[in-house]
């Protein structure tokens, strides 16, 4: 396993538990949350490899948090950030364009991001670029 783990921030236990799943596939340790309090707690315990925020399903708002967080904290700048939206619509265009701005590297939709998944999280916690 990775020395620095990936942590989630999702409201979906299915989900959550795919991201585990995947990340471990690939070698990696993972966590998922379902506050951004507790991930920045845990960030602070032991600074993840990379953070993934589900920007929708009412986690907006605690998504942003963990981004205002993250990008105002010297230590935590550096720290990849990916996020996913449930669908592509005008709203969620919107809110991708938002997230973009507040710090996430890249904002997919769910299925996008759900088909690269493993890749996702492979390539951005070892500091590679996606092919996506």
């Amino acid at each position: 396993m990775a020395s620095k783990p990936i942590y989630a921030l999702v409201s979906n236990l299915f989900f959550a538990e795919k991201i585990v799943k995947a990340a471990k596939a690939v070698g990696l340790e993972a966590r998922a949350f379902d506050s951004a309090e507790k991930l920045i707690r845990s960030s602070r315990e032991k600074e993840p490899a990379l953070v993934v925020l589900d920007g929708g399903e009412g986690l907006e708002k605690e998504a942003f948090r963990v981004l205002g967080d993250f990008r105002s904290d010297v230590h935590f700048s550096k720290v990849p950030i990916l996020g996913y939206l449930s669908h592509a619509s005008g709203t969620a265009e919107e809110l991708k364009r938002e997230m973009r701005e507040a710090g996430c590297l890249q904002v997919y939709t769910k299925s996008e991001f759900t088909k690269e998944l493993e890749n996702l999280l492979a390539r951005h916690a070892h500091g590679f670029p996606s092919r996506i």
